[in-house]
């Protein structure tokens, strides 16, 4: 059986932090040396099973397990000062889990960056806080390299969303995504967050919620994408659709959606679908369709420019809980699907790449870096890279 090297020291982090019992912790099947393993005072060999059903009990990702280095405690930044409606927001476990997972393969895709002789992303930070949403719609244009119908009529929306995915991690942008925290069964709730962006100038990072429909995960990639070209970071807990919040949070959500369709375009195509005879539901659905941001986006859009009314909107708001609720229910029913291509999706392109050229020059362990990219043996790290292409 494979074999890892784990860290009491580690060990002692993980089981105070999930203020858990380690005499409790013993009593699951495989764990009964976990008192001993935190007496410890040398490193010591565990197997990847025993590591594996440890994180399950601690509630903690198993990369954090085979951390040689304890991580930063202080609370992030991220979620300090959060609030939502002027109230202050307590953030979940799974959020902050979730952070500090991504935070640590930043830190350390900075740090091989900076020693592989790479400056500054020019992105970060390139835009004015003053920009307009017209202004801001065309940074997204240029800093993508996307043609101003770059979202038509592909004809599938993972297609759609994995494009704008692609475009952003060959720009300089680290894009994950996950469902859940690591590989635990801990859904991550889009009514917490839908994504968040670490932004750094060397290695920025966008972590999208999963459980969202491709529609709002293309609005959330989008709208943290302008977030890291104004160097700002943030979490995203709106759908991008609510009338609320700072002016610049109102100024992002028109630029992503103008970045999808101008202006111009959009009004000649409501008024064709209308023409058409469809009625103004059937008119958001239908142009959602062709370009891929949900139709209560759309149907907002045209609310804006008096082309609808509020009824319209409370339809489409009830259509998107609907959506979202068959889509839980089919998320609950999911077997799981390729291991591969799972672990694939949810990092980015760049920094498994990065995490290769590790590996083979020596500067990091295979237990360092199968712990940055959460996976658990040899086959796995070797079928990540044939689905990244990158074998």
């Amino acid at each position: 059986m494979a074999e890892l090297t784990v860290y009491p020291e580690t060990l002692r982090w993980a089981t105070r932090v999930a203020k858990a019992d380690p005499s409790a912790v013993s009593r699951h099947k495989g764990l009964q040396d976990f008192p001993l393993w935190l007496e410890a005072t040398d490193p010591i060999t565990v197997s990847f099973q025993k590591v594996h059903d440890l994180a399950v009990v601690l509630q903690t990702s198993f990369g954090a397990l085979v951390r040689s280095a304890l991580p930063d405690e202080s609370e992030d930044e991220l979620v300090r000062y959060r609030t939502v409606g002027n109230e202050t927001v307590e953030p979940s476990k799974n959020l902050l889990d979730t952070i500090s997972m991504m935070r640590a393969r930043q830190n350390w895709a900075r740090d091989e960056l900076i020693q592989d002789g790479l400056s500054e992303n020019a992105l970060v930070g390139s835009v004015s806080g003053s920009a307009s949403d017209e202004d801001l719609a065309q940074a997204i244009l240029d800093a993508l390299r996307l043609d101003e119908q770059w979202a038509k009529g592909t004809g599938d929306e993972r297609v759609r969303f994995n494009k704008l995915k692609e475009r952003a991690s060959a720009a300089g942008l680290m894009i994950m995504q996950n469902s859940q925290v690591g590989h635990q069964r801990r859904p991550l709730n889009i009514e917490e967050f839908r994504a968040f962006a670490l932004v750094d100038d060397v290695a920025p990072l966008i972590f999208i919620n999963r459980n969202d429909s491709y529609a709002g995960m293309l609005f959330s990639l989008l709208h943290e994408i302008v977030h890291v070209l104004l160097g700002e970071p943030e979490i995203y807990d709106d759908a991008g659709l609510t009338p609320a919040g700072r002016e610049i949070e109102r100024t992002i959500n028109r630029a992503v959606m103008k970045s999808v369709l101008s202006d111009e375009d959009f009004a000649v195509l409501w008024r064709e679908q209308l023409d058409a005879g469809l009625s103004r539901l059937e008119a958001a659905n239908a142009i959602s369709q062709e370009y891929g941001l949900s139709a209560l986006a759309f149907g907002i859009r045209a609310r804006q420019a008096d082309l609808a009314d509020e009824q319209l909107i409370e339809q489409l708001r009830d259509q998107m809980q609907q959506d979202l609720r068959a889509r839980e229910h089919e998320r609950r029913k999911s077997s799981g699907g390729n291991g591969n291509a799972t672990n694939a999706s949810r990092l980015d392109t760049g920094f498994v790449r990065l995490v290769k050229g590790g590996i083979e020059s020596g500067t990091l362990s295979y237990t360092d870096g199968f712990g940055l990219l959460n996976i658990k043996s040899a086959k796995s790290y070797d079928g990540l890279l044939a689905a990244k292409g990158l074998g």
